[in-house]
């Protein structure tokens, strides 16, 4: 099957294991579709165990990376491979695990939790080492982390954006805040206040500089691209559809309800940040929206950015 682009029928589809993916699309509908990074084809992926929550690939598609619904700690599994290897939280009574993803490199997975054990509680962020499974603290501030939240490398791996939870005294209600981290030191380079990141892909830079995020409130349909180092930010136009994140420097959607409310597939293609350029990716029946899409920018094909 040639892979960009793609249509294909969910049913028919083969469900067995792939050794890299080069995208992963979680449904609504509780199914799994890859894309196999070394056979160019569509497969349903076996679920993941019991009790646990996808939360990335690693950025060459050969690894999953899970949560513990109960926040008790993280897994690395093979694609190809059997069980996962799991490491503990440092504390589960009070240090819970949401967000989990594996540096560019592969030498280091950045961790994304909270800490209740003291008042208040404490959004934390700890670099584990999967040679080792030695973890250490690289940051923490007041606030938690949710499901919904993320944190996501740069390409590089020099950079570590982090969306967490906040208390927003405007609205009297818990928010959502991004900072942008040095993984070496843990210092703030960059705060972007009631923002969030794409959550659960490896896909919200458009390079090594340049981090893409919408604020939390309104501009739905719009996103920032800020250089965190330069300080600058541009807003894009309005956009289209439902975003997922950027690959290769360009947006991957889904055609939205409201665009096309009687279709019968569901539908995905790619912009550039402005939402100009628009180029069919894959389709696939019966209509099944996206509940999280995962991407592997080390496995996915050229073809999307050329």
């Amino acid at each position: 099957m040639a892979y960009y682009p793609a249509e294909f029928a969910l049913d028919s589809l083969p469900e067995r294991k792939v050794h890299r993916a080069a995208l992963l699309i979680e449904t609504e509908d509780e199914r799994l579709v890859a894309l196999d990074a070394d056979r160019h084809e569509f497969v349903r992926l076996p679920e993941p165990p019991a009790g646990t929550i996808i939360r990335s690939l690693s950025h060459d598609g050969a690894h999953l990376l899970l949560a513990k619904r109960s926040g008790s700690g993280v897994g690395v599994r093979v694609l190809g491979g059997g069980e996962p290897r799991w490491f503990d939280s440092p504390d589960p009574d009070y240090e819970h695990d949401r967000h989990a993803m594996s540096s560019p490199d592969g030498t280091t997975i950045a961790v994304l939790g909270d800490d209740d054990g003291d008042e208040p509680g404490n959004a934390v962020v700890s670099l584990l080492d999967p040679a080792s499974g030695a973890r250490r603290r690289l940051w923490s501030a007041v606030g938690a982390a949710s499901w919904e939240c993320g944190l996501c490398w740069s390409p590089d791996g020099r950079l570590l954006a982090v969306t967490y939870m906040i208390w927003d005294d405007e609205r009297d209600d818990d928010a959502l805040s991004t900072v942008v981290l040095d993984p070496a030191t843990g210092q703030v380079l960059a705060s972007y206040p009631i923002t969030t990141i794409a959550s659960a892909t490896y896909a919200t830079w458009a390079n090594d500089h340049e981090l893409l995020y919408r604020h939390e409130y309104g501009e739905v349909n719009r996103r920032l691209v800020a250089g965190p180092r330069a300080g600058t930010v541009r807003t894009t136009p309005e956009l289209t559809g439902r975003l997922w994140g950027v690959i290769g420097g360009r947006h991957l959607q889904e055609v939205a309800d409201y665009e096309e409310p009687t279709a019968l597939r569901s539908t995905f293609y790619t912009t550039n940040l402005d939402g100009a350029d628009r180029r069919p990716l894959l389709a696939y029946r019966p209509r099944a929206n996206a509940g999280r899409v995962h991407l592997a920018p080390g496995a996915f094909p050229d073809l999307v950015t050329s």
